[in-house]
């Protein structure tokens, strides 16, 4: 299989033409030759050499020259130089395929004479000032575009709305000079941006993933069979594939490769469609690309050539970075003419020529790069970066010292080497630090030793390997020493506080910082040493687990904690003692109990409110809610309602937490009988208070005991008729009042026999200060009146003129008036009972 040529990335301009060749028609054999220089806004001929060579013909329908690779639209352009001298060639420029035909001004052909002096005044310029990259130039005798880096020969086919079978067919079917047509294979982002971007329409090419769902390979030309994507659009490709954004996406069945249209995403990229695509829009099929050449029976064919210019300018560049100020090396590189290094972006003089460029920096410093040369001057000028990245400050050499913790008097020790990192990194927590026993393993960063624990006896210099996050890194060099200091035998220093809490546990929040001085005191003055504080022996050796907030340390043990203190010197980790040398102590704080509520009797005078349930003999404060002290017992005496605080002090010094009581004012009650409404001679007897004139206390109710149970509702039911005594009492003991209170009802029956008991019948419940005209006019069955009586009397006997009267039923008749002329008149029956 033959497969396509790999080389830079060009564009192709051919001119179209027509002709008609006989079986026995000879095609012709194009020579050009030119490899120029292009100087920004020139000219520049296209060919310094051309010649057709055709043994059965003298003239030509039509001649194209395409620019074939490089090609940029809207600013390259080829055209014919003095025009006047030749006459008989008109040209046409096609923009879009950067592309310019050539044809007879006069006659249906041109003669080979007048076109080859045409094509060696053909030029090629460029409207834009910093013109770059090469451009490559094909010429051919047949109208499809002519790829050089290929050899391959690309024709768009315009047939709207033919499916992707089909057009495999037509494809395969074609010809050109010769060589087999098939459905383009693109392979290679020239071939795209010929086949793509300076084609004349959207159409089919030769990929397809219907044998396998996302798996995309070419099935035509000389690729067939060659996969060059897996997967829908988050997919990846083994060799080149230009898919459109989001795409591959398979919608309904999307098997086959598609150019897509002009104006839908990225220019001449790909989309995948069905085999027949939509009835319309930029998803019909609008036709299909032919590529010629390649296939293993094709004939050798001369139609084509090409020409090159190159663009003076630096085509690549090698930026550098170091770490810290010195020599640095930077690359630029041209095809031709000088590399020369400046640095500034314009002006100035030359600082270096050449292709390395090794200044010395301290900082990081832009240099620029041009090309001098090929009759062009000095070409734009491109920026290149010397990078100087910043080394980490560190202290390059610490003396790090350490107790003889392990009990044996020999000079080594195990070292926590993580303590020395905060000193050499100067606090930088963004440096990463490693250690090492020699400054080739620091440097190369292999062979890291474990941090904690390191004995002194394994070596006695250490090398911290201290780097950036921008990979710069020093070597600092750590010396291990072991002191023999210690605190005085038996010296312990004791820290007093108390209990913080309202329930004492034994636990409080102690300032650990407050200990430090005297505890630095222990040892020679003038040195700048540091105390810091650890649970126990191992955590101070290691110095590990280290107790960090010194300020609020709170206790994990009851009432007593010794922690264990190490003191070193600040500058170089130098330990100077180390040991269980700090007591805390909790004491507890005082506990007694207050009533958090009280009342003021506006009736009774001052209220001396008290602590009781006190846990020991304490010192009192009272506050007034203008914190004014008022009492210094443990009791306070006050006259006005308010909020009062009390705290305790201890004889160890401890206070406890205030605690507040709440004085409000109160008074005993006060009624009148216009403050109860009575419900009365009824089923439900009801008394009920007008609570809203009694006072300002909490009140509460009994009915006629004063020592028995008393209710907070106001209302009474159920009450019997007759004189009833209301008591009102005041919950905070601010006294009680009473008053009585009538009810009236009328019996039923009664039972005169003398026992005691219902012997008469009267009103119940009348005062005789309450009523002023109030008669009992009583009646037998037949209206027969048998007795008068006062409401105030013992009631009617049962008799009638000294007689007996009989067990029956009878009737009375009453009108009551009040004292204040109110007038009740009530008329009804009750039953004489003989027993």
């Amino acid at each position: 299989m033959n497969f396509k040529k790999s080389i830079p990335i060009c564009l192709l301009l051919i001119l179209l033409f027509k002709v008609s060749w006989s079986q026995t028609n000879i095609p012709p054999s194009i020579q050009a030759i030119g490899n120029t220089a292009y100087c920004p806004l020139s000219e520049v001929n296209v060919v310094s050499s051309f010649d057709i060579i055709d043994p059965d013909d003298t003239s030509i329908q039509a001649f194209y020259i395409q620019i074939s690779e490089g090609y940029v639209n809207g600013e390259d352009l080829l055209k014919l130089n003095n025009s006047a001298t030749h006459s008989k060639i008109t040209t046409q420029w096609s923009a879009l395929e950067g592309k310019l035909t050539l044809q007879s001004a006069t006659t249906p052909e041109m003669n080979y004479t007048d076109l080859i002096a045409a094509v060696k005044d053909i030029v090629f310029s460029s409207s834009s000032v910093t013109v770059s990259g090469n451009r490559s130039f094909s010429f051919t005798i047949g109208s499809a575009n002519y790829l050089p880096s290929t050899d391959h020969y690309y024709e768009y086919i315009s047939n709207i709305g033919i499916t992707w079978s089909d057009a495999k067919v037509a494809a395969e079917n074609r010809t050109y000079f010769g060589l087999e047509g098939y459905l383009a294979t693109i392979i290679s982002p020239d071939e795209a941006k010929l086949a793509g971007e300076q084609a004349s329409g959207a159409g089919w090419i030769g990929g397809s993933d219907a044998e396998s769902e996302g798996n995309w390979k070419w099935v035509t030309g000389p690729e067939k069979g060659t996969f060059f994507w897996y997967g829908l659009a988050v997919g990846n490709s083994p060799t080149f594939a230009f898919w459109n954004t989001n795409e591959p996406n398979n919608l309904g069945d999307e098997d086959y490769a598609h150019i897509t249209a002009p104006g839908v995403g990225i220019l001449g990229s790909w989309n995948d469609l069905s085999n027949t695509g939509s009835t319309s829009g930029d998803f019909q099929p609008k036709g299909y690309i032919v590529e010629y050449g390649g296939m293993p029976d094709d004939p050798e064919v001369n139609i084509s050539t090409s020409t090159n210019i190159y663009i003076p300018a630096v085509t690549s560049t090698i930026p550098s970075t170091r770490c810290g100020p010195g020599e640095i090396t930077l690359i630029a590189k041209s095809d031709v003419g000088s590399v020369v290094w400046h640095d500034t972006p314009t002006g100035g003089t030359t600082l270096f020529t050449g292709e390395n460029f090794k200044p010395t920096i301290i900082n990081t410093t832009t240099y620029y790069a041009s090309v001098v040369g090929a009759g062009c001057g000095e070409s734009p000028r491109i920026p290149i970066i010397a990078t100087a990245n910043e080394l980490p400050d560190i202290k390059s050499v610490l003396n790090f010292k350490n107790c003889d913790i392990d009990n044996i008097n020999d000079g080594f020790t195990n070292f926590n080497l993580n303590e020395a990192t905060e000193i050499i990194t100067k606090g930088d927590n963004e440096l990463r630090v490693s250690y090492h026993l020699t400054i080739a393993d620091a440097e190369a960063e292999i062979n890291a030793v474990n941090a904690y624990p390191f004995n002194n006896q394994t070596a006695t210099t250490v090398y911290a390997r201290v780097e950036k996050p921008n990979a710069c890194f020093l070597i600092s060099t750590i010396n291990l020493e072991v002191s023999t200091t210690a605190f005085p035998d038996g010296y312990v220093y004791t820290l007093v506080g108390c209990d913080n809490l309202d329930t004492n546990d034994g636990i409080t929040t102690f300032d650990l910082t407050t200990a430090s001085n005297q505890l630095i005191n222990q040892f020679p003055t003038g040195q700048n040493l540091r105390v810091s504080y650890f649970k126990n022996l191992i955590d101070a050796q290691s110095e590990e687990n280290e107790i960090t907030d010194q300020s609020n340390y709170i206790n994990s043990s009851p009432y007593s904690e010794t922690l264990f203190v190490r003191v070193e010197s600040a500058d170089n980790g130098a330990c100077y003692g180390i040991g269980a040398n700090l007591l805390l102590t909790v004491n507890p704080s005082p506990e007694f109990e207050i009533n958090p509520e009280e009342a003021l009797c506006l009736n009774l005078g001052p209220l001396v409110i008290q602590t009781f349930n006190a846990d020991g003999d304490y010192a009192y404060e009272w506050l007034n809610d203008k914190n004014e002290v008022i009492s210094t017992e443990p009791t306070a005496t006050v006259n006005s309602k308010g909020v009062y605080t009390v705290t305790a002090t201890s004889n160890e010094n401890c206070t406890s937490t205030p605690k507040t009581i709440i004085v409000k004012e109160s008074d005993v009650a006060s009624i009148t009988l216009n403050d109860i409404q009575i419900k009365d001679d009824s089923d439900n007897n009801t008394i009920t208070i007008n609570t809203d004139n009694l006072g300002i206390g909490d009140y509460e109710f009994a009915l006629d005991d004063e020592d028995d149970f008393y209710q907070t509702e106001s209302l009474f039911e159920n009450v019997a008729a007759g004189i009833h005594t209301l008591y009102i009492r005041e919950q905070n003991n601010c006294g009680t009042i009473s008053i009585d209170i009538s009810v009236i009802g009328f019996p039923k029956f009664f039972t005169p026999n003398n026992d005691g008991f219902n012997d008469t019948w009267s009103i119940k419940g009348i005062r005789e200060d309450t009523f002023e005209m109030s008669s009992i006019y009583i009646y037998d069955r037949f209206g027969k009146m048998l007795a008068k009586t006062d409401v105030n009397d013992l009631g009617w006997d049962g008799t009638y003129k000294g007689k007996l009267m009989p067990a029956s039923d009878y009737w009375f008749k009453v009108q009551l008036t009040d004292k204040n002329g109110a007038v009740r008149n009530r008329k009804g029956h009750f039953s004489l009972v003989r027993r």
